[in-house]
């Protein structure tokens, strides 16, 4: 890849920034509270406070940054493994599709998204955001056959908000070099933020993080050599996956540096960033992307599913938090934390606060076999944490959004 000059004001500022955050990091604990004028919401689950972050040292930034951009040569991106975000029958035990009901902790929310001037957005296609809190699942709940979906290569132009902000999350760890999905998102704070799944930044319950995280926005068989690609500076992980490895809780974010190997700015002000929604109702119609690794993909194009809610699904093992929800799709590993963007394009007149492209969910699990289809998930259907106001809370903390939860 090649480099350019760096701004070392910018360092600077940005080296003091992420020692910050890590001090901050290092004693944060997750608010986990809803809402007390929704009398009808559920308190959210309690988890256990959030991790430190991993952090690249403010005196390694550049070093790093060099470093990563060497090692990640097109041919180490192209062999780089799929994460495999499977749960076996033993770990399945006792899941089963449920009606979750109202399982909000707090009033619905929405919050954050940019676009940055200059960046077309596309135009709204995405559904109505459906505001009745009471879920009603597909009956039968259960059963070998996946939720309605129709899942496809994504043929328009990745340079139009908001597909711009979905990329390729290259990473490395014990086993070697593996890849994921994941989005820019933005709260009003950091401009270098990349939201993912927990188990594309840290082993499931292991209390430890991954390393050489690169994130290649527009990543079309290979990186796009107009945009680029950014290196890590910080990742944190939720406290409910680091420690007990909770499905519920397996969302994560990264601020990447704050210049890539071609354009010398932040992500979110180069690809755009997503917002957030949280507290709604699962019965929703999401636009799911990822980039699928397994066969029959190839890992080098872009992936959307457009699929319902299916049902929901009781957590694996002991996992106290919400039921997770549960959608159709034929994508297959690769997929790990790419979004669920809720009221898909950035001018919807049926949005309650004017504009689409809210994250809603991630691209988390599926069942190899024991769960609620009763066989193997590979390439039918896909579970996501439901994000309550835990996860806006988690959210709000590394973006900067200044609202409540």
């Amino acid at each position: 890849m090649s480099g350019h000059h760096i701004n070392q004001a910018v360092w600077r500022r940005w080296a003091a920034y992420i020692s910050a955050i890590a001090t901050l990091g290092a004693v944060a604990a997750t608010v986990s509270v809803g809402s007390a004028e929704a009398s009808s919401a559920r308190r959210a689950a309690a988890m256990p406070a959030k991790p430190p972050p991993a952090v690249v040292p403010a005196a390694k930034l550049k070093a790093s940054q060099e470093a990563i951009m060497s090692y990640w040569t097109p041919s180490r991106m192209a062999s780089a493994k799929p994460a495999q975000p499977v749960v076996r029958a033993a770990s399945a035990k006792g899941s089963k599709a449920d009606n979750a009901g109202n399982t909000a902790t707090g009033r619905p929310g929405l919050a954050g998204g940019y676009v940055p001037g200059g960046l077309h957005a596309g135009p709204a296609q995405g559904a109505t955001i459906n505001s009745n809190a009471q879920s009603s699942s597909v009956l039968p709940a259960d059963g070998g056959y996946p939720g309605p979906n129709d899942t496809y290569n994504w043929i328009g132009k990745q340079g139009t908000f908001p597909v711009s902000s979905v990329g390729k999350l290259f990473f490395t760890e014990p086993g070697g070099n593996f890849v994921c999905s994941a989005a820019a998102t933005y709260g009003g704070g950091n401009k270098n933020m990349v939201w993912t799944a927990g188990h594309c930044v840290g082993p499931q319950g292991g209390r430890s993080y991954y390393s050489n995280f690169l994130f290649c926005p527009e990543y079309n068989n290979g990186a796009n050599p107009q945009i680029g690609c950014w290196s890590w500076a910080l990742a944190q992980q939720t406290g409910g996956w680091y420690f007990n490895g909770y499905w519920s809780a397996d969302y994560a974010y990264l601020y990447m540096q704050p210049t890539g190997t071609v354009k010398a700015n932040h992500v979110v002000a180069v690809t755009g960033g997503l917002g957030f929604g949280w507290n709604w109702s699962r019965d929703q119609f999401w636009q799911d992307f990822g980039y699928p690794s397994g066969s029959p993909y190839s890992g080098g194009k872009l992936v959307i599913t457009s699929a319902e809610h299916r049902y929901d699904v009781t957590n694996p093992g002991s996992d106290p938090g919400q039921q997770d929800n549960s959608i159709g799709s034929s994508q297959t590993p690769g997929f790990s934390g790419g979004p669920w963007v809720l009221s898909f394009g950035h001018s919807s007149t049926a949005d309650p606060i004017g504009h689409g492209d809210w994250i809603n969910g991630n691209n988390s699990y599926y069942f190899t076999s024991g769960g609620p289809g009763g066989g193997n998930e590979y390439g039918t259907e896909i579970q996501s944490p439901y994000y309550d106001t835990n996860a806006c809370n988690f959210w709000k903390g590394g973006s900067g959004w200044p609202g409540t939860c």
